[in-house]
C-alpha cells in the first residue's frame, strides 16, 4: 500500500463526509422529532386511561374483580342449597297431585249429592 499524504487523507475525508452529507434527510428530522412527542403525548394519554381501567377493575369496594367473587360465592352456596330447593319442589308436586285428587273426589261426592237430592224431590 503506498503511503498517503495528509492531502490525500484529507481529500478521503471531505468525500466520506460529503457522502454521509448527501445521506441525511433534509427537514425529516423535525418531522420525526414531531412524531415521536406526539407519540409521547399518546403514551401519557394512554397511561391515564390503563389507570383508570386498574381502577375500575381493583377497586375494592366496587371492582370487577369484587363483583365477579361476589357472584362466584353466589353460585357456590346457590349450588350447595339446591338439594334443598329440590326437595321442597318435590314435595309441591306432591302437594299438587293430592289437591288435584282431592279436587275430583270431591266432585264426586257434589254429584252423589246433587243426584241425591234430585232423587229425594222428584221420586218419591
Amino acid at each position: 500500500m503506498p503511503k498517503q499524504t495528509q492531502n490525500d487523507i484529507l481529500r478521503e475525508v471531505l468525500s466520506e463526509l460529503a457522502t454521509i452529507k448527501d445521506g441525511l434527510p433534509n427537514g425529516e428530522l423535525a418531522l420525526i422529532k414531531k412524531q415521536l412527542d406526539d407519540l409521547e403525548k399518546g403514551q401519557k394519554g394512554l397511561s391515564g386511561e390503563i389507570r383508570t381501567i386498574q381502577k375500575r377493575l381493583f377497586n375494592p369496594d366496587d371492582g370487577l374483580i369484587v363483583q365477579t367473587n361476589k357472584n362466584t360465592d353466589f353460585r357456590d352456596s346457590h349450588d350447595k342449597s339446591m338439594p334443598m330447593y329440590n326437595e321442597i319442589i318435590n314435595e309441591f308436586k306432591g302437594v299438587l297431585t293430592w289437591k288435584s285428587n282431592v279436587t275430583k273426589a270431591l266432585w264426586v261426592v257434589y254429584s252423589a249429592i246433587i243426584g241425591v237430592i234430585i232423587k229425594l224431590l222428584f221420586w218419591n
